[in-house]
């Protein structure tokens, strides 16, 4: 089933009766109703499914003149609650740049009786609620009617796209299985002859029927019986083609029909004005190097441009007028970039802008279409190094790095040409954190804190979002959550983006450590980490292991206990290093004080099913020794 067949449902919804002219959209109610139910699949022979695909049929035809047509059947059969969220539709659609029709849609009950959707049970509202000024984008909601177990439902729409962005420009996803049974699932994507569509198949055999139709050409991609997809812990994504099923379709020929099309559309809306250019040259004015003058262009406008996503009429991809957006002081990323790349112009500086793929890990330079990506940012090359600048990232700093992980990017030149570039990787040395915490215990078990956490780099970058966007009261309630009773609470500049975000605070903690007796106290789960229990419970695994990164961490803490208080047994130093984890940890005990250091840092890593057992064994390693350190006893001499 196509990915994009959710976002494709573009549609203003009215309901008529009548029979569609592709024959293989046709309702079940134009036939034999009982003998269809009779013969459909049952509950039992799919025990861990909620429903059944029973048929999908979708027809794209593409016209001599760039226009469109989809046609598309989706007809479900619902097994139990678990499959009623698919009764539950929500159809969305542009305004002016799509006509559609529900061709019909109906709920056929296990006894044959059927009821169809009354339009009056149809909500339609704007996509982004609030928002309706910024956006053309509407959301049709509607719930198929008299839905019970061992019920069908149905529905057929059509829907005509008078307005493409770029003519031609055909790219989706077939995907062979998902989460749910799938009979019959067929995609036909309709031609003119002087058009090709190219595809790659990965992990499938599925070919297509090709037909020439006159000047037509008709592609079709039918695939069936495929049994569903039964979630894992931590398994890798559908977008993943090394491990699922799945075909990709394009139709244009070269990028350079992007990179053309699209700087035009840059270098056209980089219109100054007179107060643009009097408020960037004062903004850099005392600014000597070229580095300070994208420092303070870049925080202005990542920080004083409000983030609107802007999707109405031309402007899904055309970005406005750099003066306007000066000016009204709100845009979308491609908005907040030509403001960007206008500012940059004005100070001397060359900069570039870079679309951004969706899908970025997944990315395919080999498949060019414009709908592969739904981001820009600008970037600035110099003799040295190359500046990313995500102009929607308000608590980024000019000189970090745009992801959290490596994306090649599409960079498009001045004069239309273009090269792809892959953004730097996180950098452990400036791309970390670090926690300082010290504990004063008394004789009650009861504790004092001193607490300091500093995020540095890219790391940094969410936790200042975070707090400049909680109300003072919640920044503090987060830690009161953990039991501490916050006394004084101070944190960093929200805005000054090139220094470490810290977070400092003193308070009171409650039964920190454990009295047993006069004489003993216990320190319990005061370290803790992944140890991958959801992965080691499992016996049989269908798909691989996909582990996430994180920050690298340097953490210190320090548990100073009553004097005479000693620690029945010190736990030995631990260090762990595989190629998906590094983990480091001392342990000393000086005078009273129990003081603990960790350093440790996940790695991106597929785990294969072959060296799953492998992996457990390391895993089993890391329980092991999370058991030894889980209760940590002191008793007084």
């Amino acid at each position: 089933m196509r990915i994009g067949q959710v976002v494709l449902l573009l549609l203003s919804l009215f309901i008529f009766s009548c029979s569609t002219v592709n024959p293989n959209i046709r309702s079940i109610t134009d036939g034999d109703i009982n003998s269809f139910l009779n013969q459909s699949p049952k509950a039992e022979e799919h025990p861990n499914a909620g429903a059944d695909l029973l048929k999908s049929y979708n027809y794209i035809e593409l016209f001599a003149d760039g226009t469109s047509i989809s046609r598309n059947l989706i007809r479900i059969k619902i097994f139990n609650e678990r499959g009623r969220s698919f009764a539950s539709r929500y159809i969305y659609y542009r305004e002016g740049y799509q006509k559609a029709r529900i061709l019909f849609a109906n709920t056929i009950k296990p006894d044959g009786k059927i009821v169809s959707l009354n339009r009056k049970d149809i909500i339609d509202s704007s996509e982004y609620e609030g928002y309706e000024f910024y956006t053309d984008i509407k959301v049709k909601r509607f719930t198929m009617p008299a839905v019970e177990d061992g019920c069908i439902i149905e529905y057929a729409y059509e829907i005509k796209n008078l307005k493409p962005v770029l003519s031609f420009d055909y790219y989706d996803t077939f995907f062979c299985r998902n989460i749910f049974p799938i009979e019959e699932d067929t995609l036909e994507i309709v031609l003119p002859s002087n058009i090709d569509l190219k595809y790659k198949r990965f992990q499938t055999t599925i070919t297509p029927q090709i037909i020439s139709d006159g000047n037509k050409t008709r592609c079709i991609f039918n695939n069936t019986k495929q049994k569903e997809i039964i979630p894992e812990s931590r398994m890798p994504s559908f977008y993943d083609s090394d491990f699922f099923p799945q075909i990709s379709f394009w139709t244009l020929n070269s990028w350079d029909i992007i990179s053309q099309w699209y700087i035009n559309l840059i270098k056209e809306q980089m219109q100054s004005d007179s107060e643009l250019e009097s408020f960037t040259k004062q903004l850099i004015a005392d600014k000597k190097t070229d580095e300070k003058k994208i420092n303070a262009i870049f925080n202005f406008v990542s920080q004083n441009i409000r983030y609107i996503a802007v999707l109405l009429g031309p402007h899904t991809h055309k970005p406005h007028k750099a003066s306007e957006v000066f000016r009204k002081r709100y845009g979308d990323c491609k908005d907040k970039t030509v403001l960007l790349l206008t500012m940059l112009k004005i100070a001397g500086i060359e900069g570039k802008p870079a679309l951004v793929p969706a899908n970025g890990k997944y990315f395919d330079d080999s498949m060019p279409s414009l709908n592969a990506f739904n981001h820009i940012i600008a970037v600035v090359p110099t003799s040295q190094k190359y500046f990313w600048l995500d102009a929607t990232n308000e608590t980024a700093a000019y000189n970090s790095s745009p992801f959290l992980t490596p994306t090649k990017i599409f960079l498009i030149n001045d004069d239309g040409s273009y090269r792809f570039l892959k953004t730097p990787d996180l950098n452990r040395k400036k791309d970390y954190y670090k926690v300082d915490i010290k504990y004063n215990i008394n004789q009650e078990g009861n504790a004092t804190i001193d607490y300091t956490q500093t995020y540095f780099g890219k790391a940094a970058e969410h936790v200042r979002y975070s707090f400049k966007y909680s109300p003072p009261k919640q920044r503090k309630k987060y830690f009161e959550d953990q039991g501490i009773e916050v006394k004084e609470f101070i944190l960093s500049s929200f805005t000054d983006t090139q220094k470490p975000f810290t977070i400092r605070l003193s308070g009171n903690i409650k039964n920190l450590a454990q009295k047993l007796d006069e004489e003993t106290m216990v320190l319990s789960n005061i370290i803790t980490f992944d140890s991958y229990r959801d992965i080691t419970a499992t016996n049989n695994r269908q798909y691989p292991i996909s582990l996430k990164r994180s920050f690298y961490s340097i953490e210190n803490y320090s548990y100073k206990f009553p004097s005479g208080f000693k620690i029945k047994r010190l736990p030995r130093d631990f260090t762990f290093k595989k190629p998906f984890k590094y983990r480091k940890e001392q342990y000393r005990f000086n005078g009273s004080a129990f003081n603990i250091h960790t350093e440790a840092e996940n790695m991106e890593q597929i785990i294969h099913l072959e060296n799953i057992d492998d992996f457990k064994k390391n895993a089993f390693e890391l329980q092991k020794h999370e058991s030894s350190i889980k209760n940590i006893i002191f008793e007084k001499e």
